[in-house]
């Protein structure tokens, strides 16, 4: 699914920004992992259950060359708890939460384009920058935009090399202006410039993360995207 273009018509509102900065890059490390597992979806959709407890913090990671990956997580009772699709700038799909009770749970792993094709699939313990990005994540859904500007701060602290908290925060710089401004904000010259520069910034720092993990057309969309709110001070 493609890089949502937030500045090529004009500012686009909260409600429709929440898929574009979804989410942070896989991490690298593993810790306590549950369950990992490679194979081929054919046609397009395989399951895989696991047991989890009350409080746990779980996070699922569904990883392609080859199809679009969706991920689900279902409950005891078959109740989807948890869906990604496209997760910090990439088409991989991932899923951090935290389990509501005892039990065994089960992981839908899905080809959006329905062809399938290899993967890898691992379900283990979150990391403390994943528990912080989940809590900015889920401050951004109640449009709590101040208090995700704090979360996602603290997870760039935790981690910097994480493009997904830069994106994240730009989001939430973005809520907040909208909030604030309304209808009055139609397009990137009606961003504060204090606020603009903070997104220019955020949005360099992403790009410049991407291009180091071997993403150039990521990093080329964001740089695109700084450029475009530049040019309000430059007046091109």
């Amino acid at each position: 699914m493609g890089f949502l273009r937030l500045f090529s018509v004009g500012l686009v509102a909260p409600t429709a920004l929440t898929g574009l900065l979804a989410g942070p890059m896989a991490l690298s490390a593993l810790a306590d992992t549950v369950l990992q597992e490679a194979g081929t979806i054919y046609p397009a959709e395989s399951t895989y259950s696991f047991d989890g407890k009350a409080g746990q913090a779980i996070t699922i990671t569904l990883d392609s060359e080859e199809f679009d990956p969706v991920l689900s997580l279902l409950d005891a009772s078959a109740t989807e708890l948890a869906f990604n699709d496209d997760f910090g700038g990439t088409l991989n799909a991932k899923i951090i939460v935290t389990l509501p009770a005892d039990g065994t749970y089960t992981v839908v792993a899905k080809s959006f384009s329905g062809q399938g094709g290899d993967y890898d699939l691992v379900v283990r313990t979150s990391t403390e920058f994943e528990m912080t990005y989940a809590e900015a994540e889920a401050l951004i859904l109640v449009e709590d935009y101040p208090g995700a500007i704090v979360a996602y701060t603290k997870a760039i602290e935790i981690d910097p090399t994480q493009p997904a908290a830069y994106l994240g925060r730009a989001q939430a710089i973005l809520g907040e202006v909208y909030v604030a401004e309304g209808d009055a904000v139609q397009g990137p010259e009606d961003i504060p410039l204090e606020a603009r520069e903070q997104v220019i910034a955020d949005f360099e720092q992403a790009a410049t993360l991407f291009e180091e993990s071997g993403s150039p057309d990521w990093a080329a969309s964001l740089r695109e995207q700084a450029e475009v709110l530049r040019s309000v001070d430059s007046g091109t």
